[in-house]
C-alpha cells in the first residue's frame, strides 16, 4: 500500500490555470479582430446601400428627364462614347481623372471634337 503524500501537490491547479489561460488569449486574439472586420463591413455594406439608392434616384431622374442633369442625352452619350471605339468601362478607365472635371459644353459650341484629336490636358492648370 502507498503512503499518502504529505502535502497535495499545486500542479493540477497551475496546470487548469494556465490552461484556461491560453484559452482565454487565443479566444480573444481572434474574436477582436473578428468583431472590428464585421463592423467594417456592415458599414461598407451600408455605403454600398446608400450608393445604390443614389444611383437608382439617378437612373430614375434620367429616364424621366428631371433633375439637375435633365439636359443630357443619355442615348446620344453611350453613341458618341461607341463612335471613339470604347465601351463606358473603357472610357472611365482611359481617362480616369477627367470624370469630375468635364463640363458640359456651351449651347452654342460644336460638343464633337474632330476625330483622332487628343483630349485637352491638364498639365497647365
Amino acid at each position: 500500500m502507498k503512503r499518502p503524500t504529505e502535502a497535495a501537490s499545486n500542479f493540477p491547479y497551475w496546470v487548469t490555470l494556465g490552461s484556461l489561460a491560453l484559452a482565454l488569449w487565443l479566444f480573444f486574439r481572434h474574436t477582436v479582430p473578428a468583431v472590428h472586420d464585421r463592423a467594417d463591413l456592415r458599414a461598407n455594406a451600408d455605403q454600398l446601400r446608400q450608393l445604390r439608392r443614389d444611383y437608382d434616384g439617378a437612373i430614375q431622374q434620367a429616364r424621366l428627364g428631371v433633375g439637375p442633369n435633365a439636359h443630357y442625352d443619355l442615348q446620344a452619350l453611350l453613341v458618341a462614347i461607341d463612335q471613339r471605339g470604347f465601351t463606358p468601362y473603357e472610357l472611365c478607365a482611359t481617362y480616369p481623372e477627367r470624370a469630375s472635371k468635364v463640363t458640359p459644353p456651351e449651347p452654342g459650341e460644336d460638343s464633337q471634337p474632330t476625330p483622332g484629336a487628343q483630349p485637352p490636358s491638364d498639365a497647365g492648370r
